[in-house]
């Protein structure tokens, strides 16, 4: 049986309504590359790799995977090779493009399962996730959404600024919709791809793609952000967990907004 590997796969990550869906979407309109549903089933899996490392190395030199002297990373790099054939399996051979929000949480695991892949972390303003995570088709209360922003955000920069950042890169999810083909040529670009027009028509004819977010009326005058409607204590609670992440990562957050009086936004 031939086996194929793809050298180079492509995950797309982020927080959750980060633009994940939209990101690989486009990307898939690439004749370099293929994408298919997401598939959290790898983190069960890495998981239970871990109890196999430690039940097959029990006897230590009777049995295989100790007497073999075959690690934890080693097993799941084997393990990872024939996910990566089984992909390519489906893929007709081109280079594959993953996307599942939550790997985010778990990028040391991809990395041992496919030590050559680059990740594209989706980064969006944090109170825009949160006002979408509220209002998704299964709402999460607003601080629990303010958490699950942050530790997301928190994860990929603890990844981006460790021993394997270079095959990690952030996307400005309001670039990717603001400035399409200038945010898409450099993620071509990270991914040794040449630039594809169609990946950026898919988003500027398509947008906004599976999202709450629109900063525009129809005659194109600006709207308040949807978080303007947030209650005083809603702000401060923002502020409280994710307002050093969102400052951090470039966005802008002062005691003005925190302490601003609420408006009325159109939720339509």
């Amino acid at each position: 049986m031939d086996v194929e590997i793809c050298e180079r796969p492509v995950f797309v990550l982020g927080a959750p309504r980060s633009g994940t869906s939209m990101m690989q979407w486009a990307l898939r309109q690439h004749p370099h590359l293929w994408g298919g549903q997401e598939s959290d089933y790898l983190i069960p899996l890495y998981k239970a790799l871990r109890d196999v490392h430690e039940f097959g190395s029990r006897r230590e030199r009777l049995h295989w995977l100790s007497g073999q002297k075959v690690s934890y990373e080693e097993l799941l790099r084997h393990v990872g090779y024939g996910i990566n054939s089984l992909y390519m399996s489906r893929s007709g051979g081109l280079r594959w493009v993953e996307q599942t929000p939550q790997y985010t949480l778990h990028l040391d695991a991809m990395r041992l399962l496919f030590p050559d892949a680059q990740f594209l972390f989706m980064l969006r303003d944090g109170r825009a996730v949160v006002q979408s995570l509220r209002k998704f088709v299964n709402p999460v209360e607003h601080a629990e959404a303010c958490k699950i922003w942050q530790r997301f955000v928190e994860a990929g920069r603890a990844f981006a600024g460790g021993p394997h950042g270079d095959a990690f890169r952030f996307v400005s999810y309001e670039g990717a919709v603001r400035e399409t083909e200038t945010e898409l040529r450099a993620v071509f670009d990270f991914i040794d791809e040449p630039y594809e027009a169609a990946s950026t028509e898919f988003i500027t004819s398509s947008r906004p793609i599976n999202s709450s977010f629109s900063d525009e009326t129809s005659s194109g005058q600006k709207l308040a952000p949807r978080w303007a409607g947030w209650t005083a204590q809603e702000r401060r609670t923002f502020h409280e967990i994710a307002g050093e992440t969102l400052i951090e990562m470039g966005f802008e957050e002062d005691s003005s907004w925190v302490d601003a009086t609420p408006v009325a936004v159109d939720e339509g």
